[in-house]
């Protein structure tokens, strides 16, 4: 299971990235904003709500990682297929896949983090 756990620990380095560069869109456009009003923001507001499919996927890996009955490894294979799907080119998320992309092609950070998780698939 270490490479669920690499994935993971990618995936929220690169969620990190991808809220800080949201984090600054949305600055520039409404002035500065507090870490809390960051977090209400990414619940509460469009322009965050892309997001949210990596942190739904890194609690469900968590969720599978502190299982007390042991890691289903049908499970943990589904969960890197899901996390492998939602970075490709060709996700069927239409929401994710258009911000992530123009994050990914245009953020030197985001294509690091891209190759990274490549490389652990």
């Amino acid at each position: 299971m270490t490479n669920l756990k690499d994935v993971r620990n990618e995936l929220l380095r690169l969620h990190k990235t991808l809220m800080n560069l949201e984090r600054e869109n949305y600055e520039s456009a409404n002035g500065p904003i507090t870490n809390v009003q960051l977090l209400t923001l990414l619940f509460e507001d469009d322009a965050f709500i892309w997001l949210r499919e990596i942190s739904i996927l890194v609690a469900e890996i968590d969720e599978l990682l502190a299982s007390k009955q042991g890691i289903d490894s049908g499970i943990a294979n589904s969960l890197m297929a899901k996390a492998e799907d939602l970075i490709h080119e060709n996700s069927e998320n239409h929401v994710f896949r258009t911000k992530y992309h123009v994050n990914l092609n245009t953020e030197t950070s985001v294509s690091e983090h891209h190759k990274n998780l490549q490389s652990i698939f």
